[in-house]
């Protein structure tokens, strides 16, 4: 037979039919069959019988006391099972998903919000739907974007930038830019606000060229036609901290970064004009979601925090 042929007769040929034949062959009575199904004998028949035409084979020796398969009818019965078996098993998995049952979720978030934000909301909605499981992985903004454009994560946690490009972003929190210079430093004199003209008069430590947090104090700085004097790049938070306590310069970082960290022997200062980025969820746009991403997705996305170090609500 040829292959439009095939696609002809496989057309013609649906999931009930198939489940209605595999029950009458297991139960060798169509009485039995109709029961089983909660369907009428005369309903049942006709769906064997819709079968049989469109495969163009008897599938059942039929008797007034027996109901036997025909050679057709057992080559058709062995290959059918199995697959009515992987489909009946699947069925259900996707049931199970779509009540939440089961399902995998994996969320990619830049370290400091893998670190201070997102372990305790996970705890919480492991509580709401213990079956599902979280996968959490942590980079910086560039790879997180990768692994979300690839489909290798199902959403994202980062701050939001300029241009989202084909990605849906939904605001959580906004987390401010703050000073951080050595404990007892003249230049703190018990002051809340340093105006970023006098921030760029010192010696900065600063996040490398290319981080997202590097770049959004350069724009501050620009925009108040200042220059940014960078003596040290480091990537890690803690380190900037450690040169800042040291007396190697000051640092600006976004309150996020401070989270769980001894701040004994640093002054916190806001910086006027203030740098504020926004954190969000990042999904692909246009694109259809598990139900356990898109309910993980909006039981974030409930969580609107006002500031980086207010606690989840």
């Amino acid at each position: 037979m040829t292959q439009p042929d095939w696609y002809e007769v496989l057309s013609r040929v649906n999931l009930n039919q198939l489940l209605s034949f595999l029950v009458v062959a297991e139960e060798k009575s169509f009485r039995m069959a109709a029961v089983r199904m909660h369907i009428s004998q005369s309903a049942l028949s006709v769906q064997v019988q819709h079968l049989e035409r469109a495969l163009g084979v008897p599938l059942f020796h039929r008797t007034t006391r027996s109901v036997d398969l025909t050679r057709e009818g057992e080559v058709l019965a062995s290959v059918a099972r199995p697959v009515m078996a992987d489909l009946r098993e699947v069925a259900v998995a996707l049931r199970e998903e779509a009540k939440l049952q089961r399902g995998v979720v994996t969320v990619v978030a830049m370290p400091t919000f893998a670190y201070m934000l997102l372990p305790r909301l996970m705890c919480r909605y492991a509580e709401l739907h213990p079956n599902v499981e979280i996968r959490l992985l942590d980079f910086d903004s560039a790879i997180a974007l990768q692994l979300l454009q690839t489909g290798a994560a199902d959403l994202a946690v980062l701050a939001r930038t300029e241009d989202m490009g084909d990605l849906e972003f939904v605001p959580m929190f906004q987390d401010e830019f703050v000073v951080l210079i050595p404990l007892g430093s003249p230049m703190f004199n018990g002051r809340t606000v340093m105006p970023v003209e006098e921030v760029a008069l010192e010696r900065l430590v600063l996040s490398p060229k290319g981080a997202q947090t590097r770049a959004l104090v350069e724009q501050i700085f620009s925009e108040s036609n200042c220059q940014v004097q960078v003596c040290q790049e480091c990537q890690r938070p803690q380190t900037l901290l450690a040169l800042v306590e040291n007396g190697f310069g000051i640092t600006i970082l976004p309150r996020t970064a401070l989270e769980g960290i001894n701040l004994s022997r640093l002054e916190v200062v806001r910086l006027q004009p203030q740098p504020i980025r926004e954190v969000g969820i990042a999904t692909m746009r246009n694109l259809s979601q598990s139900p356990a991403a898109r309910s993980f997705k909006e039981f974030l996305a409930s969580t609107r925090l006002v500031a980086a170090n207010d606690k989840p609500s």
